[in-house]
């Protein structure tokens, strides 16, 4: 009979290693956080429907629906937001949206990158 407990509970223990904790449908832990691209940011936008002369609303639902990309500054005026790719590889740059408005609320202005790309200083818009 002990053997046969030993033999179960070394199942379960075996089993128990080999299941793999998922947060939002990814395996958690950095080696499958996945890095975005500009290529990868765009596509999300383009998806979503974020183009020039887009809405403000259109630009506020994209990040309500993508809640990875951190928005950084939210005004009449100005949307910063950006996926912090530097969490997962300090290494490889943060991909950044900037975008600016018209007096209508339309997007005038639409930069995608990262803060290498942009004359502005981005990462000040985003505290750490």
């Amino acid at each position: 009979m002990k053997k046969w407990c030993m033999g179960v509970a070394a199942i379960v223990l075996l089993g128990g290693c080999k299941s793999n904790t998922t947060v939002g449908g990814y395996l958690a832990g950095p080696e499958k956080r996945k890095i975005y691209t500009l290529s990868d940011v765009d596509k999300d936008m383009k998806d979503s429907g974020v183009q020039l002369s887009s809405s403000k609303e259109d630009l506020k639902n994209f990040a309500k629906t993508h809640p990875n990309y951190e928005v950084c500054q939210d005004t009449d005026y100005l949307f910063v937001a950006r996926m912090r790719n530097s969490k997962v590889d300090k290494q490889v740059s943060d991909q950044y949206i900037v975008a600016t408005y018209d007096k209508d609320g339309k997007i005038l202005n639409l930069e995608v990158g990262p803060p290498e790309f942009s004359v502005g200083n981005l990462p000040s818009y985003c505290h750490q």
